[in-house]
């Protein structure tokens, strides 16, 4: 007789158990996956963001403009009239500086200045 009270019993269990997995567990686990995927998905959006704002930050602090000085043998400040020296990027900067340099060779030296200013350039010189 407690056999069939035991095995009643554990039947009535697995009918229970069977019919909460199928209709909770089963919704929970598919929502805790689904919910782990928007916390990912979220997470690179807000690092994507970030990086995004500390770029433009940086973006922001560099130069306005370049400017080349010419030093002679000497290490005195020259002008030569025909040469460009003011640019508006630091690769166009540098391109006709080592160009320059090249050029000259041993009679003048080449700097690279980066202005947050944005003024004249001759008055720089003077």
């Amino acid at each position: 007789m407690y056999e069939a009270i035991v095995s009643l019993f554990f039947k009535s269990i697995d009918l229970l158990y069977k019919w909460i997995s199928e209709n909770f567990i089963a919704h929970v686990l598919t929502f805790s996956k689904e919910f782990g995927a928007v916390v990912v998905f979220i997470s690179a959006v807000i690092f994507l963001l970030i990086t995004i704002y500390f770029v433009l930050k940086q973006a922001k602090r560099l130069p306005k403009r370049y400017f080349l000085e010419t030093f002679d043998q000497n290490g005195i400040r020259t002008v030569i009239p025909e040469l460009r020296v003011t640019f508006a990027t630091y690769q166009a900067a540098a391109s006709y500086a080592e160009f320059y340099t090249k050029l000259y060779k041993e009679k003048y030296k080449f700097k690279l200045l980066g202005l947050k200013e944005n003024f004249s350039t001759l008055r720089r010189l003077h």
